[in-house]
């Protein structure tokens, strides 16, 4: 069946649309949904645990069914958002109504005191993970509105990486300040959490008042199961799914892994970790420019296999490294950052792309469905990642419990499931982005005819 909507017209020739104090409050956006993001799965599952009391088992539970809610509500979410048809446009209502219930969301579940069980936790994550695809999803959809060009999108998604990896810096730098700052009678979580909603706050409301949304045309809007199955199924999307799907895969398996590689097979100590997570997210701040300035020059998909393929190589060479040497381990960690990044810029800026071509060919914009499905690939990789990497583990009779009465066939074998899937993964990745059939000059063939229909249809109305 189909419905009646909005459709989003772009630019003429392909330029951006969006002003500098648009995108850059757009861009902002990104530090307290990734101060929130990583909180939600490192701090809230210790802390429900060590200082509220509930049984780990129940915690794993609560948070496996939450994402699992979480992936298959992201698409209704988009395919909502798409329809919706207000004066302040379609995604502007869902980023007005949505922070403050997700406010109260993160209120609820970072102050929480002993005594709250597990239904609690169950309310208060479902809600803080819905807020957060909301907002994310807004993010997303908005920043495909502030440019039509080929180019310019990957100057948009840069702009929005960069300021996601600042946020993780704010989230890994937190424990630091706290213990810093003994004075503070707030646990960390509960500083992490005031810091967050005074963040989000400001951060919406800028980008409610400064990004802009695209004029709009009526049409008719596919919906439905089948529609939505046809359009995952699209060579494009479904090939920006999948090597989303692998790339996520790929870190998730390895981060899953690290605080034992970097323990027990490397031999330094546990607060190592934080110092070479800093040295890959730093590394992929700096890089994500040149990623950018890459992409103008040659093809989005060609840059991001040859990132995919650098991400490979620095996987196996972790094997290879000496022990005990914090230096070696964190230049790792920096090769891994220079790949980072494009594997979160470079998908974003591509489904724009893809969906231009959805539009051309169906008449129908998917804008939040297909960032929709992107958020839920990357979640299913990061789902996946920690199962299967213990999986691997148990395999290999490593046991993370007894890091000094491991063998070295033991030690051995976690380097290989470390670094082997990874690399793997990344390849896999990194081949199907070498062989994308959505090119920069099938792009422009595909802005031309829309650029022309938008301009005929505006006429006409």
């Amino acid at each position: 069946m189909t419905v009646l909507s909005v459709a989003a017209s772009p630019a003429a020739g392909g330029k951006s649309t969006g002003s500098m104090p648009g995108l850059l409050s757009l861009s902002l956006l990104g530090v307290p949904l990734t101060a929130l993001s990583l909180p939600l799965v490192v701090m809230i599952p210790e802390y429900y645990a060590t200082v509220l009391g509930l049984p780990l088992a129940v915690i794993g539970l609560i948070f496996t069914s939450v994402r699992v809610f979480d992936i298959v509500i992201d698409p209704l979410l988009g395919a909502a958002m798409d329809r919706t048809r207000s004066r302040w446009g379609r995604y502007r209502p869902w980023l007005i109504f949505g922070a403050p219930a997700l406010m109260a969301a993160v209120y609820l579940l970072f102050m929480a005191r002993p005594g709250v069980g597990p239904l609690y936790l169950l309310a208060t994550l479902t809600a803080a993970f819905l807020g957060w695809s909301i907002l994310s999803l807004a993010q997303l959809a908005l920043a495909s509105g502030l440019a039509s060009g080929y180019d310019a999108r990957s100057r948009v998604y840069a702009s929005l990486q960069f300021a996601s990896l600042l946020g993780i810096l704010v989230v890994m730098g937190f424990p630091i300040l706290s213990a810093k700052l003994g004075q503070i009678s707030l646990a960390p979580t509960q500083l992490m959490g005031w810091v967050i909603i005074v963040l989000m706050a400001p951060a919406v409301a800028l980008v409610a008042w400064r990004v802009p949304e695209a004029t709009t045309l009526a049409q008719r809007h596919i919906v439905g199961i089948r529609e939505y199955l046809s359009v995952v199924a699209r060579p494009a999307v479904f090939r920006i799914a999948a090597i989303d799907l692998l790339f996520g895969l790929g870190f998730g398996t390895a981060s899953a892994m690290l605080v034992f590689f970097v323990t027990a097979a490397k031999g330094l100590e546990r607060s190592a970790v934080g110092v070479v997570l800093i040295a890959q997210v730093v590394t992929a701040m700096i890089t994500v420019p040149v990623v950018a300035w890459l992409a103008r020059r040659l093809d989005k998909h060609f840059v991001l296999g040859i990132t995919g393929v650098l991400a490979a190589i620095v996987s196996v060479a972790f094997v290879f490294l000496p022990n005990h040497s914090l230096l070696a381990v964190s230049l790792g960690m920096m090769g891994w950052g220079l790949s980072f990044g494009a594997f979160n810029l470079l998908p974003r800026a591509m489904m724009a792309d893809a969906g231009d071509e959805l539009r051309l060919d169906s008449g129908s914009d998917q804008t939040g469905v297909l960032y929709a499905l992107l958020i839920s690939s990357w979640k299913l990789g990061g789902a996946l990642a920690v199962g299967l990497s213990f999986a691997a583990l148990a395999l290999v009779g490593y046991k993370p419990a007894l890091m000094t009465a491991n063998s070295p066939e033991a030690i051995f074998g976690l380097q290989m499931v470390f670094a082997g899937p990874s690399a793997v993964l990344f390849l896999l990745g990194a081949w199907l982005a070498f062989t994308y059939p959505l090119t920069r000059a099938r792009h422009a063939v595909i802005r031309v005819a829309l650029d022309a229909r938008d301009a005929q249809h505006g006429a006409m109305a």
